[in-house]
């Protein structure tokens, strides 16, 4: 039955993925067929690359809370679980991280410990960065944006072990979880802040990587900061699939200043693809591992 249910959930959020790419698809094309190819493919290599670092990213807290396996195997539960992104509501990676970790013997609560502080470094680590971005590619920005300055020292704060821990104690109380959250120690928790940091260099290069085929001399900087912030918007929107739509108009409301608003839309669009391409193959490869466990 649990079997039944996974393979169920899979299809499903399969099908909202390739809803949300046929959405899109005619103004992608359109698009890229304006573009050098190996600055798409670039862009698409910068993609896939990123995901990895976020899997290495949760992993480093997974590991604390009793999930300490190969590399292959957490890649295989953390990509299978990123088909959740694409059904309406945030919490669908976190469930389905907990329920594919229960078969390496980790509790449902100890793998939520790691699941919740996994996204709460993803956030806070999209904040810094984005906010750094914004600023440094505008000189003018730390005195228009100085309070985002602050807001972001004060998520910093949240990565602090002991008050971590209480975050996750209130997610898990919000959630109706009697059991206490795991602890994360420092040393897990600075391992996926950086992974965390790098993933979204590496998906300011992939947006840049685009935006430099409209806009040639932006700065990497800018872009940096741009897609982090449409990150975050589109993190907040919870009942948007993966963020859709919300993120598209973070992008171009970032990018405004740079690039005409139908240009950024563009370029946001392509961006998602290219994002879900990454997932696509991250589905690949996890359908790979399990089948190559087996046998």
């Amino acid at each position: 039955m649990r079997n039944a249910l996974r393979w169920g959930f899979l299809a499903l959020a399969t099908a909202l993925m390739a809803w949300a790419v046929a959405a899109s698809w005619d103004e992608v094309v359109a698009t890229v067929r304006t573009m050098s190819w190996p600055a798409v493919a670039a862009s698409l290599a910068a993609a896939v690359v990123a995901l990895g670092l976020s899997m290495l990213s949760w992993r480093a807290v997974m590991r604390a809370v009793g999930l300490d396996v190969r590399v292959a195997v957490a890649a295989r539960v953390f990509f299978l679980s990123q088909m959740g992104k694409y059904v309406p509501g945030s919490v669908w990676p976190v469930l389905a991280q907990a329920e594919l970790a229960r078969d390496h013997g980790v509790s449902r609560a100890r793998s939520m410990t790691g699941a919740i502080v996994a996204m709460i470094v993803g956030a806070v680590t999209a904040g810094i960065v984005g906010v750094a971005g914004l600023v440094l590619s505008r000189p003018d920005a730390l005195a228009a944006y100085w309070w985002a300055v602050l807001a972001v020292l004060g998520m910093a704060a949240v990565l602090v072990p002991p008050l971590l821990h209480r975050v996750v104690g209130v997610a898990f109380r919000i959630t109706r979880r009697d059991e206490a959250p795991a602890r994360i120690g420092g040393r897990a928790l600075a391992a996926s802040v950086a992974f965390a940091v790098v993933q979204w260099l590496a998906l300011g290069l992939h947006a840049w990587l685009l935006l430099d085929q409209v806009a040639p001399g932006t700065s990497v900087a800018l872009a940096c900061g741009a897609f982090a912030f449409a990150w975050i918007v589109g993190f907040v929107v919870v009942i948007a699939p993966a963020g859709a739509g919300a993120r598209e108009a973070a992008l171009v409301l970032a990018l405004g200043g740079v690039v005409a608003p139908a240009q950024a839309l563009s370029i946001a669009l392509v961006s998602r693809l290219f994002m879900t391409l990454a997932d696509v193959i991250g589905l690949g490869a996890g359908l790979a591992i399990g089948a190559r466990r087996e046998r």
